[in-house]
């Protein structure tokens, strides 16, 4: 019987799956268009049809790893539910107030993301708790029903408890929970202490209201997808992709569904890394551009960057501190609002712009036939010539052209002043100079130099745009795996189950309580060990990773310090004081000796070893009968500025060694690759096509 694994990544144009074989190491792709109004219809019309094509039943399936832009989506579009949140008395405006800073100092008239709780719904109780724990104010249980009668007035459907200091001592915000329980059960409860247990109130409470107000469609949607594949016959266990990197039990997501906020993308990058490991290429830019957003994110030593905090929803794309704050352990990218179905507009000063506005899935790009009429990416990469209308999802989807360059037209060539092509050239201009520029923004921030990088393109938009964007960022290799189109869903099944936790306990180093700095690590390991092992995975084999957020005492923020593993006590201030003095110094080129230091916040992550399954595209069953060429369709370059014929190749005919010289177009099934007349690609024994520029 076989043992198949399936990846189902949900995007907000496409729906992306990959059925994985380990027997044989060999694997199959499919793509469907995401159904927004009901994302489980798409999921289990695409596990039929992916079984169906691959020839196994879906009752083989003994494991379904899911990740999902869903999260981030719900936010995005503010299509979450109505949140009350309870606050400690005084602190009613967190979610407004923020940090108190302005992310442009110049611009008078800036804004940031709109709370998640309008002010009406974020209530106030009579507590308080000191920065150690202590209770310098007995909690009021007799003013929650007031509160709670207000929240049924406005049709509240869950809430949120952020009070003060609570990561320190949780007991005020359980006893609000236990009541909640026994008196008004109808409503889900997030806790700040449970969620983001951490120091600083705003992004620990915005952290929180995000848990909230994703939480009932999350779960109504996780048990319709379950209950959907059940239906197909599917007994088999389903998984979580998280924002670190790793994959979690199905529980475990529902509790925690802030943590999927970056599901699908955190994919894309262990997958990007995957492929840079196994062909020897540890220093990488991983570009994931699908239908709707881009998604950049730098890989070093082999492995992606990661960060504690993210930022949603921004008001404005390029400028941070625009958007929510989220307390969650991630995979560190920055998303563009540059996909295949962003649309471009002439703006206020008859500038062009591309998105970050998408026609997503319905009624999708112009070219779809679906209802769309708004000019986007792939509109222009249609009348550019760089996708073939006829094999779009290797021809399962028609492009109609001509309503291609009826919108670019009527949107944008007729108000500019300039032709059709000129005008589609500048859309993807646009959108390739947006992405290059998010791309150096992003390393800049890092102190990072990414020109000795290698550009890993993948999603079904990225491999046309890798060439401008790589020649862009001065980048001379670009790695396009088989299968790009879908690799978030084959990161699925390369990331290993994993969970990270957080207690913040501030205190200087020279006075730590090292009883609580034990029974913290020992809370959280325990429970990680118990999630993890519930999964499936040997205890002997959970690696624990532990770190501290350490600061010189004053300072505003903190840098991240290694923790070795095992029983601390105060033999280990030297080595910590030497662990944060090293780390200081290779950031900031100094330390200061006379200033002691302090440490703010204690992590612990537990995983198991990284799959060493060596995934092979099973390129028998689409290998077509066309050879090599294809044919030939004229393409625009842009170098030129004008059409030249140009050779199309047949991805799945290209063997090992086989070299195509730009320019060209290479097409699969799911993505196509633009060669450009400055570069040669060469197949290699994994069958990545491999770019070389310049």
């Amino acid at each position: 019987m076989p043992d198949v694994r399936l990846g189902v990544d949900v995007g907000g144009t496409f729906t992306d799956f990959v059925a994985f074989n380990p027997e044989t190491g060999s694997f199959s792709v499919g793509k469907t268009l995401t159904t927004p109004h009901d994302l489980a219809l798409g999921i289990i019309q695409g596990t039929r049809e992916a079984a169906e094509r691959s020839g196994f039943a879906v009752k083989d399936i003994s494991q379904v790893t899911y990740g999902t832009t869903h999260v981030a989506n719900l936010m995005l579009e503010r299509k979450g539910v109505r949140v009350g949140l309870i606050a400690t008395e005084g602190f009613r405006d967190v979610l407004e107030t923020g940090t108190e800073q302005r992310y442009d100092m110049y611009d008078l008239t800036a804004r940031r993301a709109e709370p998640l709780v309008p002010r009406n719904l974020r209530r106030t109780i009579s507590e308080r708790m000191s920065w150690d724990g202590k209770v310098l104010l007995p909690l009021d249980l007799a003013s929650l029903d007031p509160i709670l009668a207000t929240f049924a007035e406005y049709g509240v459907e869950t809430i949120a408890v952020a009070l003060m200091h609570s990561y320190r001592n949780p007991s005020h915000e359980r006893t609000i929970r236990k009541y909640l329980r026994n008196r008004y059960p109808e409503y889900s409860v997030s806790l700040s202490s449970e969620v983001a247990p951490e120091v600083r109130e705003y992004p620990r409470t915005s952290t929180t209201v995000a848990n909230a107000y994703v939480d009932p469609p999350l779960r109504k949607h996780l048990t319709e997808m379950a209950s959907g594949l059940k239906s197909l016959g599917f007994g088999g266990v389903i998984y979580m992709m998280l924002s670190e990197g790793g994959i979690t039990t199905l529980e475990a997501a529902r509790s925690f569904p802030v943590r999927l906020v970056e599901s699908g993308p955190a994919a894309g990058a262990m997958a990007a890394a995957y492929y840079g490991e196994a062909i020897g290429h540890r220093e990488l830019l991983s570009f994931d551009m699908g239908g709707t957003t881009a998604k950049l994110c730098l890989i070093n030593g082999g492995k992606p960057s990661r960060t504690t905090e993210i930022e949603v929803a921004r008001e404005h794309r390029f400028k941070k501190g625009s958007g929510l704050i989220l307390k969650v352990p991630a995979i560190d990218m920055i998303e563009i609002g540059a996909g295949g179905g962003s649309i471009a507009y002439v703006d206020s000063l008859g500038l062009m712009k591309v998105g970050p506005q998408s026609a997503g899935a319905d009624p999708g790009p112009a070219c779809y036939g679906l209802g769309g009429f708004e000019p986007t990416v792939s509109d222009a990469d249609l009348v550019l010539g760089l996708l073939n209308p006829g094999y779009f999802l290797g021809g399962q989807m028609a492009l109609d052209p001509d309503s291609a360059s009826r919108a670019i037209e009527d949107r944008l060539a007729r108000p500019m002043g300039m032709s059709v092509i000129r005008a589609a050239q500048g859309i993807h201009e646009v959108v390739n100079e947006n992405m290059a520029t998010a791309a150096r923004m992003h390393a800049a921030e890092q102190g990072l130099d990414i020109r000795a990088s290698a550009l890993v393109a993948f999603g079904g938009a990225g491999p046309i745009h890798s060439y401008g964007v790589a020649k862009l960022l001065g980048l001379n290799r670009v790695i396009c795996p088989l299968g790009a189109g879908v690799m978030s869903s084959i990161g699925m099944l390369v990331a290993p189950k994993s969970f990270a936790s957080v207690q913040s306990y501030i205190s200087q180093l020279d006075s730590v309580d090292w009883d609580h700095v034990n029974g913290i690590f020992k809370t959280m390991e325990s429970a990680a060990m118990e999630l993890i092992t519930a999964a499936g995975v040997e205890a002997a084999d959970i690696k624990i990773e532990r770190s501290a957020d350490m600061r010189y005492v004053g300072q505003g923020f903190e840098i991240v310090v290694p923790v070795p593993n095992g029983e601390l006590g105060p033999e280990l201030l030297e080595t910590l004081e030497a662990a944060f003095s090293s780390t200081y110094q290779s950031l900031f080129g100094r330390i200061l000796s006379d200033v002691p230091v302090e440490t703010i916040t204690w992590r612990m992550s537990a995983s198991e070893p990284p799959p060493r399954t060596d995934i092979r595209f099973l390129k028998s069953e689409l290998t077509t009968q066309t050879g090599e060429v294809k044919g030939e369709r004229p393409l625009f370059l842009i170098e030129e500025g004008r059409f030249v014929d140009c050779p199309v190749f047949d991805r799945y005919g290209l063997e090992p060694g086989a070299t195509v010289d730009g320019p060209a177009i290479v097409e699969e099934r799911e993505s196509t690759v633009f060669v450009g007349p400055e570069a040669r690609c060469t197949i290699d024994e994994r069958l990545n096509l491999v770019m070389s520029l310049g």
